[in-house]
């Protein structure tokens, strides 16, 4: 089965993600197209209040959004078209290890990340310390896509830097929505829902290179969800990825499926 292909869903324990004598099976099914989901890996309420004080603090559009040395956090609103008709339309964030975090995110998250980076085979405290001059670096990327319009279209990312991605769920399809959200294709070309299975809290390793997108979410008439009023989905990724300052940097490359 070729990589980029969805195989199946595979739950692991705290402990498991966290074992030092397990991480190799870990990363060998993730990479064969496994997705490995760890169940109630943070409080969900405290993830929540996190974003909505983001989402609330947010005003001033990052004017540049590349990767460069000495940049800032980011903020951005993406509506755009890249390589093989690749289209997106949400919010984003980006988080660096060298700039301050009001909002308490990022070190809410840190020791997970530190296992995302053993589990792609560098070393902690390297990558923690890189900046864009160094042409490796961490960055915590929070996505918001818009009820009804926020989307990104089928694609692959990158695997020449980075093999194993992780995602955390902030919110979820059980709370927020009634339709849509992220996919994947099996070896059949079908489509599969993965947020159907999962729930804020919970976090997600996929091989980068997996054919994935996010449809756009809805909410049917008279659905008692969206208590919260967040009108749209959340998605932390945890990224280790070449910066701006890296020659031919690599980047998504959007795919058709026929």
């Amino acid at each position: 089965m070729s990589k980029d292909k969805f195989k199946n869903i595979i739950y692991i324990t705290k402990n498991d993600f966290f074992s030092n004598t397990k991480i190799f099976k870990i990363r060998k099914l993730v990479i064969s197209g496994n997705i490995v989901i760890l169940k109630s890996a943070f409080n969900k309420k405290k993830l929540r209040d996190i974003f909505k004080n983001i989402l609330k603090n947010s005003s001033s559009i990052s004017k540049n959004t590349k990767m460069i040395e000495g940049v800032k956090n980011i903020f951005y609103k993406s509506n755009s078209t890249g390589k093989g008709k690749y289209t997106t339309n949400d919010c984003s964030w980006y988080f660096f290890p060298w700039n301050d975090d009001k909002f308490g995110l990022t070190k809410f998250v840190q020791k997970f990340f530190d296992r995302v980076i053993l589990l792609n085979k560098y070393s902690i405290d390297k990558i923690r310390n890189n900046t864009p001059i160094d042409g490796i670096i961490q960055r915590f990327h929070l996505m918001y896509y818009p009820l009804k319009r926020g989307h990104i279209s089928s694609h692959k990312d990158p695997t020449n830097i980075t093999k194993i991605t992780c995602g955390i769920y902030i919110t979820s399809y059980k709370e927020d929505y009634d339709r849509g959200g992220f996919y994947v294709y099996n070896s059949k070309k079908e489509k599969i829902f993965i947020d159907h299975k999962i729930e804020s809290g919970d976090l997600i390793l996929f091989y980068n290179g997996l054919i994935h997108g996010v449809d756009p979410i809805f909410l049917k008439k008279n659905s008692k969800k969206n208590k919260d009023k967040i009108n749209g989905r959340v998605f932390l990724n945890l990224s280790i990825l070449e910066s701006h300052e890296k020659p031919d940097r690599k980047t998504t490359v959007g795919i058709k499926i026929n």
